[in-house]
């Protein structure tokens, strides 16, 4: 509130011969509604979909920060870039090594789209190499996927 009171809202007092008004109220009242919504700390702010935690939240023993630690390194390059999930690498074997970059740096967070992740790995046409590698990796995942159900047992018919 005591911010609110520094504002510029105290004119309207002058002008009022030291009355303050219902107009001169009414500034106020939304000025320490402005001030109060500035001063509340964001992780107590509502968003759309639920609220946002500080890093340092407590989560029965754990903080976010040590659950987004974990899963930073997820794609770190290993010797020989060999991943621990061999689907991951099944379709990298199947892309050429500029195919590998763009999908590196999308992965990475490089590029927010195919096409800016072409760019940064340096692709002479972005838009069209883009979405050719996005195309063929969709293609590769979903091969992936339909050998893997192959592999599963059929269930027992009764």
């Amino acid at each position: 509130m005591e911010t609110a009171l520094l504002g510029d809202w105290c004119a309207a007092l002058w002008s009022g011969n030291g009355i303050l008004l219902s107009p001169a109220l009414d500034v106020l009242k939304a000025e320490a509604r402005t001030v109060h919504r500035q001063l509340v700390p964001i992780w107590r702010r509502r968003t759309r979909h639920g609220r946002v935690l500080s890093l340092d939240a407590d989560l029965g023993g754990l903080s976010l920060y040590d659950l987004v630690v974990a899963d930073v390194d997820l794609l770190a390059h290993t010797t020989g870039g060999v991943y621990v999930d061999e689907r991951l690498n099944a379709v990298l074997r199947g892309l050429d090594p500029t195919e590998c970059a763009v999908v590196f740096a999308y992965a990475e967070g490089e590029g927010t789209t195919w096409t800016e992740a072409a760019a940064q790995a340096g692709a002479a046409s972005p838009e069209a190499f883009g979405e050719r590698v996005r195309r063929k990796v969709r293609r590769l995942a979903n091969e992936q996927r339909r050998r893997a159900a192959q592999r599963r047992p059929a269930p027992p018919v009764a």
